[in-house]
């Protein structure tokens, strides 16, 4: 047994890992909130509704080396990303579920004590909370004890989202406990103070943080109809927010940038080949853009797509709500500067280069940014995709091509060894390459390649 790294905060129970499962400890002392939980009904409504992972008892606890507690085993959960990964409308999604969990507790006499996005997935193309140890049995008066967390965990990035830039939500990633409401604050322009939510959930909050000295006997006057108030106002706030429009380098790519319907054509038709030659049940699409090459796997795949761009990924993720899809988990990274190990000794949050593991990787026009607008060479990026998977397609673009005239018009080529001889003689030294091919009438190639044993 493993307790992971991250389930030291909770004295109500751990999380832990054996042979491959994760599993849920609970303690004895939490097991009052915990018989309220599942006896008020409010797990089987809030499961039914594919809003908390489902779980399963376990009746035979001495196997892990328990006395007495509970053992949980979850639903598993195929790939754990973090919110500093997310777009702007997962980060909303997010938000809106952990304040509809808030409400459904309440009206079952529970209350959710912690208000972390670090207690959502993103599983089967929704938002699900995870955590089933927030709840605890609600206390007349009590004020949200959750309500602090939840502005600078959510409203926090959402609002520098909203009112500053797409990718600060990336700043979660050096405060990952919520951004402080004094550093949002110093971010937010000055016209935030002109919404009356932002100015009561926000700016009054930071002027009036540390400075408010209750009085006695009040400790207990905050009614439950003050907290339903309070909590579908929250509601109410975070569904006006909207993305503050940035264009990107990358928007509209298959449709503007792309080098014509015949090359995507002929490549679509290589790569729905390719991968019809393999058995594979999980894909990684690096460099996704905006999930068109992801699109391509049928349902029965597990595919993640994680692109630089927060806009495609934003929008793709439009595309899996509206259209239904259960199969594509789409996050934001640059894969050049990927989600570092974060928390407590580097080990609360893994990186995303260690999480990356799949059947099949997609590598397509990604290794030419890489290599000519990021400088790392050719064998780097072997030794970088090799862990990944077993098979990979991989696209090579070479000088010739117009993309790369791009990159290189405006510095000097150093770049000696890019070329399509020594791609294969770095690649074969940890693949076999097993189909070679041109994408249409361009000098582009694709690689269907198998990791050597």
């Amino acid at each position: 047994m493993q307790t992971h790294p991250a389930s030291y905060r909770d004295k109500s129970g751990f999380v832990f890992e054996q042979d491959g499962k994760i599993y849920r400890y609970v303690h004895p002392d939490y097991d009052i909130h915990y018989t309220q939980l599942m006896s008020s009904g409010l797990y089987e409504d809030v499961v039914k509704k594919g809003k908390l992972i489902a779980h399963h008892e376990l009746s035979e606890i001495q196997q892990f080396g328990f006395a007495d507690g509970r053992v949980l085993l979850p639903d598993q959960i195929p790939f754990i990303s973090y919110p500093y990964e997310w777009s702007f409308d997962m980060w909303k999604d997010a938000a809106l579920l952990t304040l509809q969990m808030a409400m459904a507790a309440l009206k079952k006499e529970m209350i959710l004590k912690d208000a972390t996005p670090f207690n959502i997935q993103f599983h089967k193309g929704k938002p699900i909370f995870i955590d089933t140890l927030s709840f605890e049995n609600y206390e007349e008066g009590k004020p949200w004890i959750a309500y602090r967390q939840f502005s600078e965990c959510f409203l926090a990035p959402l609002l520098l989202m909203h009112y500053c830039h797409p990718d600060t939500g990336k700043f979660f990633t050096v405060y990952p406990n919520g951004i402080p409401m004094d550093v949002l604050v110093s971010l937010l322009p000055k016209r935030s103070k002109w919404n009356m939510n932002t100015l009561l959930h926000v700016h009054l909050q930071a002027k009036f943080s540390g400075k408010q000295k209750q009085r006695a006997g009040n400790e207990n006057n905050f009614s439950k109809q003050k907290l339903e108030i309070l909590l579908k106002g929250l509601d109410r706030f975070v569904q006006k927010l909207v993305l503050k429009k940035v264009k990107t380098t990358w928007d509209d790519y298959y449709t503007d940038t792309i080098l014509g319907d015949d090359y995507l054509q002929a490549k679509t038709a290589l790569v729905k080949l390719l991968i019809s030659s393999i058995d594979y049940k999980t894909v990684i699409d690096l460099g996704a853009n905006d999930g068109y090459f992801s699109l391509l796997f049928g349902d029965d795949k597990n595919v993640l797509a994680t692109d630089a761009d927060s806009n495609c990924i934003n929008e793709l993720y439009h595309k899996i709500k509206k259209e239904g899809i259960t199969n594509i988990l789409p996050l934001v990274n640059n894969l050049s500067v990927p989600s570092p190990a974060i928390g407590w000794a580097n080990t609360e949050r893994e990186s995303i280069t260690v999480r990356l593991k799949a059947d099949l990787v997609l590598a397509l026009a990604l290794v030419h940014h890489l290599a000519i607008a990021h400088n790392v060479p050719l064998y780097l990026i072997a030794n970088w995709l090799y862990p990944m998977g077993e098979h990979l397609i991989i696209e090579f673009v070479p000088k010739s091509d117009e993309k790369v005239k791009l990159l290189l018009q405006n510095r000097n080529d150093i770049f000696d060894e890019y070329n399509l001889e020594n791609f294969k003689s770095i690649f074969t030294q940890k693949y076999q390459i097993i189909k070679e091919e041109k994408a249409g009438n361009t000098n582009r190639v694709l690689f269907l390649m198998k990791r050597n044993a």
